[in-house]
């Protein structure tokens, strides 16, 4: 539950930065670096990385500001003068990032001749680290590490291998480490894992941690295993009945004709919501992903990504509504105190139902499907048939009305009468 809630703050995160970093450059690394007293290197293939780094630059091989890369296999094998911002299936980089590096893919490897200036933002099931990082910002399954952090590294991971040398301190959240020491032809320990710096680290129970391997504390948190609390039950339904409510709120003051629309769409235009559901976010984010590869248009991709994020944590809310609105309809419902109602039972109901297993995982991403097309469809323009249906239906509820009063008027005759 918690590695969940941490991947999806990290994916955040990674949209965030990708907004802020590139006005932090190197200069602002430097002047921490006057504050902070960061350990001489020493090993002599992290003093080769150094001098590559120093080397001359070939304008040939050499890219100028922020660069924007997907793919299947990419490898970096040219300088970058600023951030690199990769989603690929595999990621090799042997050359220099001289700002922040943000990859998402399945496989990330920094070879002995990649150098990272900066930060490395890394969300990737298996990482490795074979060449010099600044600071290391990770979410994976497999991390090892065989050369060098500089400063810090915090990661989320299974398993951490530590072949090289954290500059700084550790800060990790993680099932197994090992600490693995390079010897020579002689069977003796030539170098092996460190880190300088203090180790914080959690996890279901304690880790043996080879001696030497720190040179700080260390210090360890337990991770909580037990079930979810009845605290933890009452807020999580508190939280997702506030939403609909306030999303209903919302509607009725911004949108009413919307609120009104959302039981036609459900249930004149199934198959075309179902749809819309399904393959607009996926439409979006191919069409986003091009543009991000737009310099011009980065900035609108981004946007785009956050509202359509947004647009998906509402959908469950949206289907709420609508369910409801099709149940007062059925029930004749019309005060709005009485739709409130309502809304709090179906939305509770629906709760419930996430939490019967496996079924409530599939009632809740088709309600999820369904209130994102309800919510794509009222974005589009009306459909004429819809507005037809919608007007046959205010006309069937004043003829209903209308039937009613009578019905009523003609029982208060007869008691008068007998």
């Amino acid at each position: 539950m918690l590695k969940n809630k941490l991947k999806i703050i990290t994916l955040i995160m990674l949209i965030i930065l990708s907004l802020i970093v590139p006005q932090v450059n190197a200069e602002d690394n430097e002047a921490e670096g006057q504050t902070t007293n960061t350990p001489a290197v020493t090993d002599e293939q992290t003093t080769t990385n150094v001098d590559q780094a120093q080397t001359s630059i070939n304008q040939d091989n050499y890219k100028d500001g922020d660069v924007y890369l997907t793919g299947d296999e990419i490898t970096i094998d040219y300088i970058v003068d600023g951030n690199l911002f990769v989603m690929a299936n595999k990621v090799i980089i042997n050359s220099q990032i001289g700002g922040d590096a943000f990859i998402i893919a399945n496989d990330i490897v920094v070879e002995n001749g990649g150098y990272i200036f900066s930060n490395l933002f890394a969300l990737a099931p298996n990482i490795t680290i074979s060449g010099v990082v600044y600071d290391l910002y990770a979410y994976a399954n497999n991390i090892q590490i065989n050369n060098y952090i500089f400063r810090d590294a915090r990661a989320i991971a299974n398993n951490f291998k530590l072949a090289g040398t954290i500059g700084r301190n550790a800060y990790l959240n993680i099932d197994n480490m090992e600490v693995i020491s390079i010897k020579d032809d002689q069977n003796n320990v030539t170098s092996q894992g460190s880190i300088k710096g203090d180790l914080n680290y959690s996890s279901k129970q304690e880790l043996e941690i080879q001696d030497g391997t720190v040179s700080g504390d260390i210090n360890y948190t337990q991770l909580k295993t037990s079930s979810p609390s009845i605290q933890t039950y009452l807020l999580s339904i508190g939280g997702f009945l506030v939403t609909v409510l306030i999303i209903w709120l919302i509607g009725l003051w911004l949108a009413p004709k919307f609120l009104e629309r959302t039981n036609l769409v459900l249930t004149k235009k199934l198959p075309s919501t179902i749809a819309l559901g399904i393959f607009t976010p996926i439409v979006l984010i191919i069409a986003l992903v091009i543009l991000l590869l737009l310099n011009i248009t980065s900035s609108v991709s981004l946007l785009g990504l956050a509202l359509l994020f947004v647009a998906c944590a509402i959908s469950s809310s949206i289907f709420v509504i609508a369910v409801n609105n099709i149940i007062c309809n059925k029930l004749n419902v019309e005060k709005t105190i009485v739709k409130l109602g309502f809304l709090i039972i179906t939305g509770a109901a629906l709760w419930l139902i996430a939490l019967i297993p496996f079924v409530g995982r599939v009632i809740s991403t088709i309600a999820a499907i369904l209130g994102l097309g309800i919510l794509i469809n009222a974005i589009l323009p009306h459909n004429r048939n819809l507005s037809g249906t919608e007007t046959k239906v205010k006309a069937e509820k004043k003829e209903n009305k209308k039937e009613k009063q009578t019905e009523n008027k003609n029982k208060k005759e007869d008691k008068k009468t007998k």
